[in-house]
């Protein structure tokens, strides 16, 4: 049984992180390489955690989804990085102010999960 103490406290570098990412995002700067790939890599991981949290605890099917939609995009992230795709998008302005966005989003997604957990 993963323990709700250990979500929670994997849960506060990845609010660091959202938040961090939303503003740099939105105001054009990019996370390099070197730090975005071991970050998307921790990212995946947590989410396998928080799934595995939310399945064992049977939590509704609504965050289940959500969920494991962050996992998949997680995943995802690792592979771009690996193979040097999200350097090419990174070069697009309008893209990362969406993806400054998107960062918000999560981490909004982030915070009601982690007080879901509280509560």
């Amino acid at each position: 049984m993963v323990p709700t103490d250990l979500v929670l406290v994997l849960a506060i570098p990845m609010v660091i992180i959202h938040a961090a990412t939303s503003l740099i995002s939105l105001r054009y700067i990019t996370v390099p390489r070197f730090i975005g790939l071991p970050i998307a890599v921790y990212e995946s991981v947590y989410y396998v955690i928080l799934l595995t949290y939310l399945l064992l605890n049977h939590y509704g099917i609504v965050l289940l989804v959500m969920t494991t939609l962050f996992l998949l995009i997680h995943v995802g992230g690792v592979y771009l990085y690996v193979n040097g795709t999200l350097t090419y998008l990174s070069h697009k302005r309008n893209g990362l102010r969406y993806y400054g966005y998107y960062e918000i989003a999560e981490l909004i997604f982030i915070v009601i999960t982690m007080s879901m957990l509280i509560y």
